[in-house]
């Protein structure tokens, strides 16, 4: 098998098992905010964030394993080595075990027979001890945004209406289902966060690394097949930790790429987002986004 075509099969899975998490982070979100009473979550918000951000952390943390194994991979693919990874992992030593890695933290029970060719692993760790500040801080912000401040708003108009409490108001149905939906989308962003800063970490702390590149899903708005039509960004001090092509929005379906070979072939999606780009591209990004947005229409 081909470099290039293993990379691709190693992306894909990455991509599905990444899809996969954030689905059931946002399925998960959806019921809590359905079993919420109004007023006991206004009575402590901010317990109700933490409760919220501590379901979806597990979650999370199995989506930066996921990055990690697909990263440690496609390290070996193109550079026939690989790198030392968080302790709780096993040592694997082969390319099948690195595979056998990434179906495990895809939740896969696919596995490949032990190989014989080893694969030597460079003592180099370019992920820094995690700690969920990131996750938190997001987290609380958007229920303080989306949640708390629209059901306090809600309150205040059952207030004026003299007869009416919050919870026999006629809208509170459209507003909770609503504030289910934005926070549902967060949760998806935060969960595949996890495995997305871990491409990012390694590409800017990894010397093996070449560049980082944007992979949407194929159904992108058009602020994401903008940056995925830039290609592969190489590592350099200006755009370590800090490009635009690193920001995700909630119900985002990219994916982030590490490259290691000026060989690499693009995929599909971006092949399409540079001609995209190239073809439509006028200077305006208001011709920009109705030109995506009538695509994405016509493609459904």
């Amino acid at each position: 098998m081909s470099k290039q075509r293993e990379s691709d099969q190693a992306r894909r899975f990455f991509q599905r098992a990444q899809a996969a998490l954030g689905a059931e982070a946002y399925r998960r979100t959806l019921r809590r905010v359905e079993r919420t009473n109004p007023a006991d979550f206004l009575r402590d918000p901010l317990r109700w964030a933490l409760e919220w951000h501590q379901d979806i952390e597990t979650a999370r943390k199995q989506s930066r394993r996921l990055g990690q194994s697909y990263y440690r991979l496609e390290r070996a693919i193109w550079l026939d080595e690989t790198i030392n990874h968080d302790s709780s992992f096993g040592q694997p030593t082969t390319k099948a075990d690195l595979w056998n890695e990434l179906y495990e933290a895809g939740g896969s029970n696919q596995r490949l027979n032990p190989g014989t060719t080893t694969i030597p692993t460079k003592n180099t760790n370019p992920w820094a001890d995690y700690t969920d500040d990131k996750s938190l801080g997001k987290a609380t912000a958007a229920v303080h945004f989306k949640a708390e401040r629209r059901v306090r708003k809600a309150e205040r108009e059952a207030l004026g209406k003299q007869e009416l409490t919050l919870e026999s108001l006629d809208e509170l149905d459209d507003l909770l289902d609503s504030i289910g939906t934005n926070l549902a989308g967060e949760a998806q962003s935060i969960v595949e966060d996890g495995g997305r800063d871990v491409i990012g970490e390694g590409v800017d702390n990894d010397p093996g690394a070449l560049a980082y590149m944007r992979v949407t899903d194929g159904n992108a708005c058009y602020f994401c097949v903008m940056l995925a039509s830039r290609g592969a960004v190489y590592r350099s001090k200006s755009t370590a930790g800090h490009s635009e092509i690193r920001k995700f929005h909630p119900n985002c379906g990219c994916s982030a790429v590490p490259i290691f070979s000026r060989k690499y072939d693009y995929p599909q999606e971006t092949k399409d987002a540079v001609a995209l780009w190239k073809e439509h591209w006028n200077g305006s990004m208001k011709d920009w986004r109705k030109t995506i947005e009538a695509l994405n229409k016509k493609n459904r």
